[in-house]
């Protein structure tokens, strides 16, 4: 699995067509995968690319660019099961004329959850690009939602994979971690009501977090989404 030629300068010349901000943080990205081609995500679908070409670097460029737009929370499109209503009114005492809001409401409540860990990454790059981190949005790093380029010439790449709760990870993103130099961060335990940000693994980012400040976050980009465009 390799690269094509010049795939770092081909990665800014794409991506300055689509976003010209986003230019440096993109070939970045591929500069980084250029290293480490077995990091790279493939792509999905009978046509995908092959991992290193032109057409994955610009597929890449256009996911990597469409992820960063405001995403609004979505309730679930799928059926509700008629027998969770039995067991709502049978074992909980929810009554009859309550199921229909109760069974609404969870679907909401199941839209706001689905959104907090892009909402947390979201967050995290408002703080952190700034401070020469990348938020590899598109998920086209393996296992890695942020990496920082190395400081110094030969020095390491930063590696951080942040999630929204400490038993969120599933087993194939944890085996793909093991071994690795990954830093792995979480928001929130799922047995206390406690938070993590006191453990944020880089330093000068830790003092910059807290859980005070993503509130204020989500509420203004919520109410962003909610206020119509004049």
């Amino acid at each position: 699995m390799t690269f094509i030629v010049n795939a770092e300068q081909l990665a800014r010349e794409q991506m300055l067509a689509i976003r010209p901000e986003l230019a440096d943080v993109f070939s970045n990205i591929i500069k980084f995968l250029i290293l480490e081609p077995t990091a790279a995500s493939a792509m999905r679908g009978s046509k995908a690319p092959e991992v290193g070409s032109l057409d994955y670097i610009h597929r890449q460029a256009l996911a990597f660019a469409a992820s960063r737009n405001p995403r609004a929370p979505q309730a679930p499109s799928t059926v509700p099961d008629e027998m969770v209503s039995v067991i709502l009114h049978e074992y909980f005492g929810i009554p009859d004329g309550d199921l229909a809001r109760a069974k609404h409401e969870h679907l909401l409540s199941m839209g706001a959850e689905n959104l907090v860990g892009d909402l947390l990454e979201r967050y995290l790059a408002t703080v952190m690009e700034p401070l020469g981190w990348i938020w590899c949005s598109g998920s086209m790093v393996k296992a890695v939602d942020f990496i920082k380029p190395p400081q110094t010439e030969g020095g390491a790449w930063g590696l951080l994979q942040v999630k929204n709760r400490d038993n969120s990870e599933n087993s194939s993103s944890s085996a793909i971690r093991n071994g690795t130099l990954i830093q792995k961060w979480f928001r929130t335990f799922s047995q206390r009501a406690e938070t993590n940000w006191n453990a944020f693994p880089d330093r000068t980012i830790r003092p910059l977090v807290s859980e005070e400040a993503f509130k204020a976050f989500v509420s203004s980009y919520l109410h962003v989404l909610r206020t119509p465009s004049a």
